[in-house]
């Protein structure tokens, strides 16, 4: 067995674990380490997204998707790409290339989620935790997605401006998402945009539906596993004491 044998097999251990860690991570990132870049206190985000990075890497090497490796790979290269040039040569950053390289590693990432949340074995508490990281990651996207269209069409929102190369730039688009996702709807932000409407509506249909199917199944088989798992154990107690 060769050393990416090796890491592969050890990443496939801590699979479910990352899955927890990940959302820890997801939660932190979405509701303090944006914002607070966006006010511009950059730290915590640089550090979650090192933390983020590396359970990503955790996930994918763990998986059976080299096509998701594949993805995310060539994701993170057009992002380094577009970092160092900002860098090095002072280049601006292509914000639809940044946009469309994201959405793309984040599609590729969720599918990797799924197919553990989904996968062979024992429903966990840490697959449950995983289904529910599926479901933020869909703000996410929609976020990324948003602001794609922002940078295209700027008068696509009112209410929501889009500014360029700032951090936690991302963070109005997740506010707007994740009302939309989860209907909230306070109407402070509108689509204008055909396609910013048409988004919205789909995003507020899978907001509903996930619950309701994805979650709610996970939840339902979780639940089945522990009272299986609770009735061998009480099995094996009286059979000990019948001995």
């Amino acid at each position: 067995m060769n050393w990416l044998d090796k890491a592969r097999a050890a990443a496939k251990r801590y699979q479910d674990p990352g899955l927890s860690a990940l959302l820890v991570a997801q939660v932190l990132l979405i509701f303090i380490a944006e914002p607070l870049a966006f006010e511009g206190f950059e730290p915590p985000l640089i550090a979650l997204w090192i933390i983020v990075v590396g359970l990503i890497l955790l996930l994918v090497l763990g998986s059976d998707h080299h096509g998701a490796l594949l993805v995310v790979g060539v994701a993170g290269a057009v992002r380094a790409i577009t970092l160092v040039a900002d860098l090095v040569w002072g280049a601006p950053m292509i914000e639809a290339e940044e946009g469309i390289s994201a959405v793309l590693g984040l599609l590729a990432v969720m599918w990797v989620i799924s197919g553990i949340v989904f996968g062979p074995g024992r429903v966990t508490a840490h697959r449950v935790r995983g289904a529910i990281l599926l479901y933020l990651s869909i703000a996410v996207v929609f976020a990324w997605l948003y602001r794609l269209i922002a940078v295209v069409a700027p008068a696509g929102f009112s209410g929501l401006k889009f500014t360029a190369g700032q951090d936690g730039a991302l963070s109005p688009y997740l506010y707007y998402s994740l009302t939309s996702l989860t209907t909230l709807g306070l109407g402070d932000i509108t689509p204008v945009n055909a396609f910013a409407r048409s988004l919205t509506v789909l995003e507020a249909l899978l907001g509903q539906l996930f619950p309701a199917v994805v979650l709610a199944r996970i939840l339902t088989l979780y639940t089945d596993d522990k009272h299986r798992e609770d009735a061998r154990s009480e099995q094996t107690s009286l059979s000990e004491t019948g001995a």
